[in-house]
């Protein structure tokens, strides 16, 4: 009797390890078939007729832009949020560049010698 339970155990463990085996195959064919799909659309995104519309200029950012990217990052420091706001740092941080960018010194208030 003991043998048929420590056979019928064995038996039990060997479909279970199958059935994870199983399962773990298709989910890591779907996670080939996902990178895949990532890779074609990144490809399709950096085709040479994507380039050109990557480098033009585009104009500044616009006052009501900026004052809501300011509003949002003191709601996110008074929230105490710090990914929002370490986010929103950042993009403000890009659009004062751009911004920058599109000012001279003189119009800046910048002094130069």
């Amino acid at each position: 009797m003991a043998k048929a339970d420590f056979a019928d155990r064995n038996l039990t463990t060997a479909r279970e390890l199958r059935a994870a085996a199983e399962e773990t195959r298709k989910a890591l064919q779907i996670s080939r078939d996902l990178v895949e799909r990532s890779r074609r659309q990144t490809q399709a995104m950096t085709r040479s007729e994507y380039v050109g519309a990557a480098g033009t200029d585009h104009s500044d950012p616009s006052k009501a832009l900026v004052e809501c990217l300011i509003q949002a990052y003191e709601l996110a420091e008074a929230d105490g949020a710090p990914q929002t706001r370490a986010l929103l740092g950042r993009v403000l941080n890009h659009v004062g560049r751009r911004i920058a960018m599109g000012l001279d010194p003189r119009t800046a208030g910048v002094v130069m010698h």
